[in-house]
């Protein structure tokens, strides 16, 4: 089974945010006191509710579950997996009831914040600033769960959209290095063209990867307080740098893409790359055991593949060193009566060694600084110094509310048919700010 992408979760954030915040018939927030301190050994009942229900990962969680119990026999863990959509319906069901797991999953960005911003998830500050514990995570991948300062998730992985490679096609077409600009990538998008194939694979059918390739853009080309301030529906998007964003994406599509639409699957685009068709596709360092024999791709591409950011774009006015990805995290019920027993799980989960065998077993990058080398997949290792040596662009679908993806999704989509300017398809981004703004679909 392959693996869920960053998810869409715009129209649950509005959901959130009601259940979360508006006190109409709902019990009222309970909230335990912040003692993390154990006081001697584990012992109690936890529950944990995670959306790794795959059969290809469930089995490490229910594995590092029993190692936790086996080390604590005074402990017990309910364990409950679903999947995406089954979680984000459960998750905001027992949100409005108040009847939180002790444990649960979160996206980054905004998702994570509606949580914080409710007071149902446990402010772990205390327990990770300038701790040994919170030191050995990422930096990406803790910020991507801190807001005004404080931090609410514990993040499990690290994950970034790169180019992956076919590096005989590139060889044929001359293409001798990976591209360090923009524009040599569309001039190395132009001779792989003219060499008789595809140059980037791309498929659009759910809207979530054009999402991440403007999430790339949008991070280049806009200073970053702006674009915080727009994406948490304080502003107005009218920085140049968002019609830039959508003209890279317009010259992305004209000069990489096949012709025609980009109305396949993400999956099926992939397969042209795997298979010699096209030269790259913009994907997830999540994705690379696809990438391998055992993971389905054939010999010829397994043997010869590397991959590459995006590179930077002359004159843009955003982060440089902007990457878009995201953090899987887990956060503490402010209503857990065992918030001390959950954070022990939590650090257990995410030590140095358990971070190792999620590497290993999942094929993963786990949020945990310098565990890369425990990787049996190629790419692994090379992916984690990448992702340490930039900063994380949080996914546009979870870092902004829904008033502001649905329209940003059908802007990339008009641009990318054709049927819009950049300029014209930010006025519905524009309008759907006005509507963030005017409802108070704010942080």
């Amino acid at each position: 089974m392959r693996p869920t992408p960053a998810p869409v979760v715009g129209c649950l954030l509005t959901t959130l945010l009601m259940l979360l915040v508006s006190g109409c018939g709902q019990r009222p927030v309970t909230v335990t006191p912040n003692d993390f301190t154990l006081r001697g050994r584990p012992q109690g009942h936890l529950t944990v509710l995670e959306k790794w229900a795959d059969p290809e990962y469930a089995p490490y969680f229910q594995q590092a579950v029993r190692a936790y119990e086996q080390q604590n026999p005074g402990v017990t863990i309910e364990l409950q997996a679903v999947g995406d959509q089954p979680y984000k319906d459960r998750i905001a069901v027992l949100a409005a009831s108040r009847e939180l797991p002790d444990v649960f999953f979160a996206w980054p960005g905004q998702y994570a914040r509606k949580f914080a911003d409710g007071r149902l998830a446990a402010d772990l500050s205390g327990a990770l600033k300038d701790t040994a514990w919170g030191d050995g995570f990422e930096r990406n991948a803790l910020d991507a769960f801190t807001f005004d300062g404080h931090v609410y998730g514990v993040p499990l992985d690290v994950d970034a959209k790169v180019f992956a490679y076919n590096t005989t096609l590139f060889a044929k077409a001359g293409v001798t290095a990976p591209p360090r600009t923009f524009p040599e990538l569309l001039t190395a998008c132009d001779r792989i063209r003219k060499a008789g194939y595809t140059p980037l694979a791309f498929g659009n059918q759910y809207g979530w990867p054009a999402g991440h390739l403007l999430t790339q853009f949008n991070a280049s080309e806009v200073p970053a307080a702006v674009l915080a301030r727009d994406y948490d529906g304080r502003g107005d998007f009218t920085h140049p740098g968002y019609a830039r964003a959508l003209n890279d994406l317009a010259q992305l599509k004209q000069r990489c893409m096949a012709p025609g639409g980009t109305s396949m699957s993400h999956e099926s685009a992939q397969a042209r790359m795997l298979y010699g068709k096209a030269a790259m596709q913009y994907l997830e360092t999540l994705e690379f055991s696809y990438l391998t024999e055992q993971g389905g791709a054939p010999k010829e591409f397994a043997d010869h593949w590397d991959f590459f950011p995006m590179p930077g774009i002359p004159g843009a006015q955003g982060d440089p060193r902007a990457i878009a990805g995201g953090a899987d995290g887990l956060l503490v019920s402010n209503a857990s009566p065992h918030k001390a027993l959950a954070l022990d799980f939590l650090k257990f989960l995410t030590s140095r060694s358990q971070a190792r065998t999620l590497v290993r077993d999942l094929g993963w990058l786990s949020a945990v600084k310098g565990t890369a080398d425990a990787a049996e997949l190629p790419g692994l290792g090379k992916a984690q110094r990448t992702i340490a040596g930039h900063d994380m662009a949080v996914w546009l679908d979870t870092r902004a509310g829904e008033k502001i993806v649905n329209p940003y999704l059908s802007a990339a989509e008009a641009v990318l048919a054709g049927r819009a300017s950049p300029q014209t398809a930010l006025r519905e981004v524009r309008r759907g700010a006005e509507q963030a703004r005017r409802y108070g679909v704010t942080p």
